[in-house]
């Protein structure tokens, strides 16, 4: 095996660019650590070249280019992003200084001419980004490597050398963004790059710093889903020209103010089915449910629509999926030149036809269907159908996003028969095989032809698309054979057991009800998400929602609850189903709108759309939601299990038998990337567990690939035991006690970096074993020869050694944090103990003064406080308790521990607060304000105003000197930053 050598990074840098230079860049080296200056006229230089015609011979004057800078830098990312790819040609519009010349259209950028003679591609390396020589909050900074469309750096890449961690790149990126870096021409990046010879990530710009979020940034794929670690290739596939003008250009996207780029797998898939659609082959795309195929397909719709010859009709399966993807595309496509047409009826979708403009239609296959059979109709009576003009003179491009009905096989052909020039691309997460093809014979390949791009749940999961699943099945169904004695197999149990009015199907409803509320606060990690439970039948449901509803009386912290599902159309269980539907719509409008018929069976297709928005909370008012407008569990027996986006949906109830692809869609439902607190898809199983656990590793065998399973869900709780248990003695037996990891905040950096690594593992072990309803530290702390309390000690060590090992490194600029390591993504456990329980023991032992045990009480308890990591907090309360006692007041019933104790704080910080301004000569109420927004943002804002007010004389009559002024108020900015970052803490929580 050979060692790679280890580049510096200007060496790295130069080859990086030279590489460039061989996949369509040009180094213009005349602009190497150019000024701000420097680019804004090789932008005009090129501006004028590329707009002779407009300019009558007049070069763009001073005056004009302000105001194309003026424009240009006001605009946010997503405005960029508009700007550059609403058109064929990107253009700007400035009066001439000469009024006599009027308005000039100028154009920037080419959209669709990639690599035509009228776009530049430049590649530049140090660019300066100045700072202010006044504020030391505001260095100088230089970008590593730029690359220019047309003069404006729409690309910028930042390098680190092999030995440091890539994440430093990113965050380095990040601190630019924070100090506001990207302005003027920098204002239109749109891509950054972090790079290393051995790893590689690209991600969107943002409005701002705090919008970046690492579940974003990519790691370039080839077209078989691997990873891309190497520059080079990087360089040669994704950088190269025209590549890396169809990134900025097709493949990416603004979804209100965020901007994103498309993932790997997403812009082979699409250039896929292009290339696909240029060939007039039909054919479908295999990608795991949550990976985003609705932007994948938005982006496929609109690419393909841009010739007018064509038009795009993309399909869904059911109306609920249709009004969610037409939302999605019509979001999407707003401030572009992309046209979506949503249509909500057969009606609309005909008329939209016959009009036959420019744009993407969103449709059902049912109402497409009808709308074919209302056109034959016309031919039947020996009449013009109203469709027979459009459907010869357009290609039709059909896009069908899940088309896993039974029916769609039927309805696929009544269509295809109507349209002499037609071609079909179906996007599926799980495609249909010949071991479960429909009942027609069908599969996905008969329907659409060959597979042109996979990335199933396999590849997502490496790739970390979606999140992994945790399964548990439970048992709560056991029955006694008459003749052995024997508890009976699960296989012989009749459906009995479980539905129905049996008393043993409602001792089962009863301790399936009894598990989830005894667990729900574990599954939804302290009510932070929510959850389906899908059953068996509408019958099953009503009964759940009765169960729930009644347990919700007795409940101090109820479950809110909902049910939807599709009312039969006749006989003796349509009215029972209208009557449940009738009675859980009247109490969904009491608790949701304060009225009791808001929602009713004359609207019911209202209650079912909101039911549905409620619960995925990604749409529109729903994102904000206060928790009591909120669906905790939604009941369900076929409704929302395919197809539908929940991104805060986080757990899967089962009582319902499922297999293949219907099993898959319906976990994948809880799996879908949100925050980081969601770290994996829940599923209980609670009908059949054996056979459910046989399929679901069946079904994820197929679909993910051969040994897949091990891969996709955690271990079963014994081996999560065992690796738990492990990762302990692994701990212990390098820092025996907690008070030995304390003390490494004195050691090396080696054994620093060991224990840190160390118990990172064991948190997310943790983390992953608290969610599974065996765990229980508290009876299980022998097993683990670890307590609760004990590990929050080590979780204590490990912050306060992390951000020693941070100080430790040299330097103020943004290399200060170039760490060869990260230890940032540890989940952090919150302590059962916090500031109010101590001081309420506190008050007890205050209350009873010669109560020996209530003094050991409060001593012990101020002593674990201090133990995990609250140190500063329990210094506080010591001294807040010793003046109360000094006061000699009486601590009665009356008496508001928690009251007196944050008067108590607030005027010793009031107190330093004024001490430091009286100091050094600035103004109280100024600095006051300064804290407040450090408090709340984490950023120094409003800093020129108290600089401007500042007094040097009061300064230096306290004894400090300073060379001049500037040297004053640059002294004073870091002192405050120190005392407001740092000394202000003592009177926080720490």
């Amino acid at each position: 095996m050979s060692l790679r050598k280890v580049q510096s990074e200007v060496s790295f840098e130069n080859e990086f660019v030279e590489t460039l230079t061989k996949n369509g860049w040009t180094h213009n080296t005349s602009l190497d650590r150019a000024t701000p200056k420097e680019l804004e006229n090789h932008f005009r230089e090129i501006l004028n070249q590329n707009n002779r015609d407009q300019l009558n011979g007049v070069d763009i004057t001073d005056n004009e280019m302000q105001e194309i800078m003026r424009q240009i830098s006001g605009k946010t990312p997503t405005e960029i992003n508009n700007f550059l790819t609403k058109g064929y040609v990107a253009e700007l519009t400035i009066a001439r200084d000469n009024p006599e010349l009027g308005k000039v259209n100028l154009k920037v950028f080419w959209r669709d001419d990639i690599a035509g003679g009228r776009m530049r591609y430049e590649v530049i390396q140090q660019a300066l980004r100045p700072g202010k020589t006044d504020d030391i909050s505001d260095p100088d900074r230089r970008f590593d490597v730029t690359l220019l469309f047309n003069g404006l750096p729409l690309i910028q890449v930042e390098e680190k050398a092999l030995d440091v961690n890539l994440k430093q790149a990113s965050n380095q990126i990040i601190k630019y963004k924070s100090e506001n870096k990207y302005d003027g021409l920098f204002a239109t990046v749109q891509i950054f790059v972090a790079l290393k010879e051995t790893a590689v990530k690209y991600f969107a710009n943002e409005k701002s710093a705090n919008m970046f979020n690492e579940k974003f940034f990519f790691s370039w794929l080839d077209n078989k889903n691997k990873v891309v670690s190497g520059w080079e290739q990087f360089t040669e596939e994704f950088l190269r020209i025209p590549m890396a003008h169809n990134i900025i250009s097709n493949y990416m996207v603004s979804d209100g103010e965020i901007l994103k780029v498309l993932r790997p797998y997403q812009i082979h898939a699409v250039k896929a089915i292009r290339d696909s659609a240029m060939r007039h082959e039909d054919g479908y795309v295999w990608h795991a449910t949550g990976s985003g195929k609705t932007l994948t397909a938005y982006k496929t719709a609109t690419l393909i629509q841009r010739d007018p010859h064509n038009q795009v009709i993309f399909m869904s399966d059911r109306t609920e999926l249709d009004n969610q993807s037409g939302k999605n595309f019509s979001n999407f496509a707003h401030n572009s030149d992309d046209t979506i047409f949503e249509t909500r009826s057969t009606h609309e979708l005909i008329d939209m036809l016959k009009k036959s403009k420019n744009g993407v239609i969103t449709t059902t296959i049912n109402k497409m269907k009808i709308a074919i059979e209302r056109n034959n109709e016309r031919h039947q009576e020996g009449k013009k159908g109203p469709l027979d003009k459009v459907i010869g003179n357009k290609r039709f491009i059909f896009i069908v996003d899940e088309a896993h009905r039974s029916q769609f096989g039927q309805m696929q052909r009544i269509i295809k028969q109507a349209f002499p020039n037609q071609n079909w691309y179906g996007f599926t997460g799980t495609p249909i095989f010949d071991f479960n093809k429909t009942p027609e014979d069908q599969t996905t390949e008969s329907q659409f032809g060959k597979e042109l791009h996979r990335y199933n749940i396999g590849n997502a999961l490496n790739d970390h698309a979606i999140l992994d699943f945790n399964a548990e099945y439970v048992t709560l169904v056991t029955a006694q054979n008459k003749d052995t004695e024997d508890l009976e197999t699960e296989s012989n149990l009749p459906d009995s057991v479980y539905e129905g009015t049996s008393e043993e199907a409602q001792q089962y409803r009863n301790k399936l009800v009894k598990w989830i509320y005894k667990n729900w606060t574990r599954k939804s990690e302290h009510r932070q998400f929510n959850a389906l439970l899908a059953t068996s039948n509408i019958d099953q449901a009503l009964a759940f929602y009765k169960l729930f509803k009644e347990a919700n009386k007795e409940k101090k912290n109820p479950i809110k609850i909902a049910v939807t599902y599709s009312i039969n159309e006749n006989g003796e269980n349509n009215r029972m189903q209208r009557a449940g539907l009738i009675e859980a719509m009247k109490d969904y409008s009491l608790q949701y709108s304060n009225a009791e018929n808001t929602w009713n069976i004359d609207n019911i297709d209202i209650y079912i759309d909101d039911v549905a928005k409620r619960t995925a909370r990604n749409e529109g008012p729903y994102q904000v939601l206060k928790p009591e407008q909120e669906i905790d569990l939604t009941i369900v027996v076929n409704r929302l299990l395919t197809g539908f986006d929940a991104p805060r949906l986080n757990t899967l109830y089962m009582d319902k038998v499922m297999k293949y692809q219907g099993l898959i869609q319906a976990y994948a439902r809880t799996n879908r990337l949100n925050s980081k607190d969601k770290t994996q898809g829940n599923v209980v199983v609670f009908r059949r567990p054996e056979l459910m656990e046989a399929r679901t590793k069946d079904a994820f065998e197929k679909y993910a690939g051969e040994g897949s399973f091990n891969r996709v869900f955690r271990k079963d709780f014994k081996q999560m035991q065992a690796q738990f248990k492990e990762q302990i003695d692994g701990l212990k037996a390098y820092v025996p006690t907690p008070e030995n990891a304390e003390d490494l905040i004195n050691g090396t950096e080696k054994e620093q970096i060991e224990f840190l690594g160390r118990f990172k593992s064991l948190s997310k072990t943790q983390h992953y074993i608290s969610s599974y309803s065996e765990f229980d530290w508290n009876e299980q702390a022998d097993d683990y020869n670890m307590s609760n309390d004990e590990y929050l000690y080590y979780q204590s060590a490990y912050q306060n050694v992390r951000e020693k090992l941070k100080e430790d490194v040299p330097g103020d600029g943004p290399e200060k944090n170039d760490l060869k390591f990260d230890f940032d993504d540890v989940y952090i456990t919150n302590m059962v103990i916090d500031r109010d329980y101590v001081l309420t023991i506190a008050t007890k032992s205050m209350k009873e003064k010669n109560d020996k045990q209530a003094r050991k009480e409060y001593e012990e308890i101020i002593s674990k406080y201090r133990k995990a990591g609250k140190t500063v907090e329990a210094d506080n309360i010591e001294r807040f308790i010793e003046s109360e006692k000094a006061t000699g007041q009486i601590f009665d019933d009356k008496y508001d521990v928690i009251t007196r104790y944050t008067t108590y704080i607030a005027n010793l910080k009031n107190d330093a607060i004024n001490d430091f301004a009286d100091e050094w000569g600035i103004d109280k109420l100024l600095l006051k304000r300064l804290v407040s927004s450090y408090e709340s943002t984490g950023e120094f804002t409003h800093e020129k105003e108290v600089k401007r007010t500042a007094k040097k004389s009061v300064a230096e009559a306290n004894g400090h000197s300073f060379l001049n002024l500037l040297n004053y108020k640059g002294v004073i900015q870091n002192e405050w930053r120190k005392f407001i970052s740092q000394d202000l803490k003592k009177f926080g929580d720490n």
